[in-house]
């Protein structure tokens, strides 16, 4: 880790690699983001723990640290070695006390998620809109091997039209929840909305070089809808490649990224027990 992480242009001051690697130490001695109980675990010149908490504290605010820059290493060494024709990526959100939103798009892969990158933002809904994660987008595509094929996986609140030309031009494709009352304009049909068609559970139909939404008229993409064979939820993806039972499957490993949440939080980090109250902050950790 050291190795990885030490690389000089990353960091303006030694001392904070060394804070950096204490804090790791400390993470995986307690189990838990606590920097209360992180303290002991921290050298410093301090009589008091208070002074060691102070210390992580300066970590986690110095804006002299990007935390995405350091990261990069070793997140490319992860991957350095990927052997699969197709990486899917997860975008999902998840919220702080209802305050602080978490965007993160992570690595899916054999039922669990890595995190690529991420934003947080002091913001109270879990629904963000393209501006906020465009960039990030940009960065993580940075990181992953150039050789692959990249497939982005999204729930219903990533639906933005400019999402999908922002990923057509990284050259990613997409598998991304759609509304059940989404107007489809097929050229042989007209409009018609999903939930309107009749299917019995575990049923599908596919609906290939389609327009989307009556005011934008977006396509051509292509469309699958389905009925959860155990419990008859509707679902419809959307995908930029012509859609087969094998697209539902893939939309599937979004919820990986789900695991990664609960270990973070409560089976995990407990993360909001923490208690840190600021969008810097919550990056860094």
């Amino acid at each position: 880790m050291k190795i990885w992480l030490g690389q000089g242009e990353h960091w303006a001051h030694l001392t904070h690699l060394t804070t950096c690697l204490w804090m790791v130490v400390a993470l995986i001695h307690t189990g838990e983001v606590n920097l209360t109980k992180w303290a002991k675990y921290i050298p410093c010149r301090g009589q008091y723990a208070q002074s060691r908490q102070r210390r992580i504290r300066r970590w986690l605010g110095n804006p002299r640290i990007n935390v995405h820059r350091v990261y990069k290493p070793i997140i490319q060494a992860a991957l350095a070695n990927w052997e699969d024709e197709c990486l899917y990526v997860s975008l999902d959100t998840t919220q702080f006390w209802d305050e602080y939103c978490l965007i993160r798009l992570a690595v899916v892969h054999r039922g669990r998620a890595l995190p690529l990158s991420w934003r947080v933002l002091r913001h109270s809904s879990a629904t963000v809109a393209f501006s906020e994660y465009h960039e990030m987008l940009i960065h993580a595509a940075r990181y992953l091997p150039k050789t692959v094929k990249v497939v982005l996986l999204a729930d219903r609140g990533f639906i933005h039209t400019d999402a999908m030309d922002a990923l057509g031009q990284l050259g990613w494709h997409y598998r991304i929840r759609l509304k059940s009352n989404t107007w489809l304009w097929r050229s042989t049909g007209g409009w018609i909305q999903p939930n309107s068609v009749h299917l019995a559970a575990g049923e599908v139909r596919c609906f290939h070089t389609v327009k989307l939404h009556k005011r934008q008229w977006y396509g051509p993409v292509h469309v699958i809808v389905g009925r959860n064979p155990l419990n008859g939820e509707p679902w419809v993806v959307v995908s930029d490649e012509p859609t087969t039972l094998q697209t539902l499957q893939e939309y599937g490993l979004r919820f990986d990224i789900e695991e990664l949440f609960k270990d973070e939080q409560s089976s995990g980090w407990n993360l909001q027990k923490s208690e840190i109250r600021s969008v810097c902050d919550l990056s860094r950790l």
